[in-house]
Parts: C-alpha cells; sequence; structure tokens
C-alpha cells in the first residue's frame, strides 16, 4: 500500500491509500467510506481487490481524516452544509484523475461506497460511463443533500446493494427503493442486524466473500 495525495479543482488536499496491481493497465477499483469514518475502513476489503488485480484507490473524503485543506484552510466534515458535502463529488472526480495517472484502466472503473459514499458512488455513476460496477453498503435516498432515486435509473451497469434490516438510518428500506429502479444487472442482500456501511463486514464476516465472489464473476 502507497500512502497517496492530489488536489481537486477546488483546491482540496486528497489523501489516498494506493493498491498497486501485478499488471499494467489493470481495471480501476475505488472506494469511498462513510461518515464519519476514513479510508482505512477499506483496507482489507481493498487488498482482496488488489489480489485479483485491481488497482484499488481508497481516499478520505474531504473533510474527513486526512483531507482537511483546502487552499490552505483547515476544513472538518462535522461543519458541512449539504451543499459542501455535495462538492465531496469533486473528490471522486479527481480519484479518478489520480488512477488515469498511474496508469489504471478507469474506462472499466468500479465504485464501492458506504453510507454517503455509496450516495456518491452512484451519482458518479449516473454521469460517467466508464463506471461499469457499484458496490453500495448502507445507500439512502438523501444523505447530506445527495439525493439517489432520480438517479439510479441512469445507471444501467452492474450492482451489488447491501443494507442490515434493524439500520436505524432506514437504510434497508432504501435500499429496497433503488434495488426497484435499477434497469441493469442487480443484486439486494438485506442481511440481520443493525450494523451499518463497512460496519457490517465486521457483523457478517461471510458479506466480504460474498461480494468478492460476485465481483470476480463479472468480467469487469
Amino acid at each position: 500500500m502507497e500512502k497517496v495525495t492530489f488536489r481537486t479543482k477546488d483546491g482540496v488536499t486528497i489523501a489516498g491509500n494506493y493498491f498497486r496491481p501485478q499488471k499494467v493497465h489493470a481495471p480501476a477499483f475505488l472506494l469511498l467510506h462513510m461518515m464519519p469514518s476514513t479510508k482505512e475502513s477499506w483496507t482489507l476489503f481493498a487488498s482482496f481487490l488488489q489480489k485479483m488485480d485491481f488497482a484499488v484507490l481508497a481516499i478520505d473524503l474531504r473533510g474527513h481524516g486526512e483531507s482537511i485543506d483546502k487552499n490552505g484552510i483547515r476544513i472538518d466534515y462535522k461543519k458541512f452544509s449539504d451543499e459542501e458535502h455535495r462538492e465531496s463529488i469533486y473528490d471522486v472526480d479527481s480519484a479518478k484523475e489520480f488512477l488515469v495517472s498511474r496508469g489504471a484502466d478507469t474506462s472499466r472503473l468500479s465504485i464501492a461506497g458506504a453510507s454517503i459514499g455509496a450516495n456518491l458512488s452512484l451519482w458518479k455513476a449516473s454521469m460517467d460511463a466508464d463506471v461499469r460496477l457499484l458496490v453500495l453498503l448502507s445507500a439512502g435516498v438523501d444523505y447530506r443533500g445527495i439525493k439517489t432515486p432520480d438517479i439510479a435509473r441512469k445507471y444501467s451497469g452492474a450492482v451489488y446493494i447491501v443494507a442490515s434490516e434493524g439500520d436505524t438510518r432506514n437504510a434497508a428500506v432504501s435500499s429496497r427503493i433503488l434495488f426497484g429502479m435499477f434497469p441493469g444487472d442487480k443484486k439486494l442482500n438485506i442481511i440481520k442486524g443493525n450494523s451499518h456501511g463497512t460496519d457490517m463486514f465486521g457483523f457478517q464476516p461471510d458479506l466480504m466473500d460474498e461480494i468478492m465472489e460476485w465481483i470476480a464473476a463479472r468480467s469487469i
């Protein structure tokens, strides 16, 4: 794993963990964490993807972890307005550009996101035809102004959706709504318990393996 940084178009320095693939021009996989969390919540998941020969990048979204500088000013997600949270889409755009700079094949881009990271993943996929696969953990119909029902219909690639039935943020309800809107290859997995986002991996140890098998079955 390599620690990396890059800047967004509006001046935020984004910190990331980059997992280099063995082969040249490997397909790219981007990982977006939940709130509050950091890129490290994806480390085990990323290591599995690296073994599958993906070029993997996990980032700290703006205001989280080590991504706290915007044009020399310290930023904190706890103080963000909904509009400032929506500006995190610039982090996703710049992450793709970083992957391009490392020689990854972003014409076959996969994204996994948790909670608000899931909503950002879907938002990116609805605008970018290079996104071929999504993994959405505890997606919501509206997280801090990032609304998903309308944009779900615009994404026709493969999508794996998972949420806990007892999640108090209504992730299971939201996931069922979104599942009905996706037009393409899709899988919905509602698990027991009340864990949220990447915390579900700790509650159900087999979940990560199940997702990896699903990814491997799709020749991205």
